[in-house]
């Protein structure tokens, strides 16, 4: 036991010890008594855990990643959450924003009707419903799951099919 565990012990031992001798030495009975000195004990040992040193701060390393990398991906798909078996807004606006990075990197854009026929043959139908939608029902996360697919074998790269 290091010399720390010592002290704190003993000053919250103390605490609970005084407070309910002197608070018996007042009237209190003695059943108070020794709840309200354990309650100065738990303030005293919190008192003692907040002058504790912090801990340290690990500096996380960030690769630096383009938009629409393949990370983009990844960390959208863990945090999609529903509870009516749709996507939220938030997830998809995001979902949107990597397309049309990824599809640009292809000379498409997503949001100009021009290319719609080139987008749907370079992913699908569904995944194209799913990317250009823009009013309720919000896409189910079955078929956000298959536009992500899709983009992830798109490649962020134009030369990179899988």
């Amino acid at each position: 036991m290091t010399v720390l565990r010592r002290i704190v012990g003993f000053a919250t031992v103390t605490a609970l010890v005084l407070v309910t001798l002197l608070l018996t030495a007042f009237g209190v009975a003695f059943g108070s008594a020794l709840l309200i000195g354990a309650v100065a004990a738990g303030v005293v040992l919190l008192l003692q855990r907040l002058d504790q040193p912090e801990d340290p701060d690990f500096e996380h390393l960030r690769a630096d990643r383009r938009d629409g990398a393949r990370g983009d991906l990844q960390e959208l798909t863990w945090a999609m959450v529903a509870r009516d078996g749709r996507v939220g807004e938030r997830v998809l606006r995001r979902i949107k924003v990597v397309a049309a990075s990824r599809l640009a990197r292809h000379g498409l854009d997503l949001t100009d009707p021009r290319d719609e026929a080139e987008i749907r043959a370079l992913l699908d139908d569904r995944a194209w419903r799913t990317l250009t939608r823009t009013k309720s029902p919000l896409p189910s996360i079955a078929d956000v799951r298959h536009a992500i697919d899709l983009l992830d074998r798109l490649g962020a790269n134009p030369g990179r099919t899988s």
